[in-house]
């Protein structure tokens, strides 16, 4: 489920707060991590309907696909869904 530029915001900030983990200076949502791009590349690679893989894109390029996406939801309920995010 893609979320928000306001959840991922929220999501940054929380995980930022939980770790010791310094910022990254990576500009793929995978943190240009070999591995992570050949698994996610291969799996696109395999099927038929090729779909958004959150973990190619840029940064920049997860910010515009969040901001595109059209919300009808409240606040309270994008609120809720980052608390039920962050628990799992």
């Amino acid at each position: 489920m893609l979320k928000s530029i306001t959840q991922i915001n929220t999501l940054k900030a929380l995980s930022a707060q939980s770790s010791r983990r310094a910022m990254s200076s990576f500009s793929h949502m995978s943190d240009n991590d070999p591995e992570v791009l050949e698994k996610e590349k291969q799996k696109n690679l395999k099927t038929d309907k090729k779909e958004w893989n959150e973990k190619l894109a840029s940064h920049s390029e997860a910010a515009v696909k969040a901001d595109k996406q059209h919300n009808d939801k409240s606040i309270k309920d994008l609120q809720s869904e980052t608390v039920d995010t962050l628990k799992e």
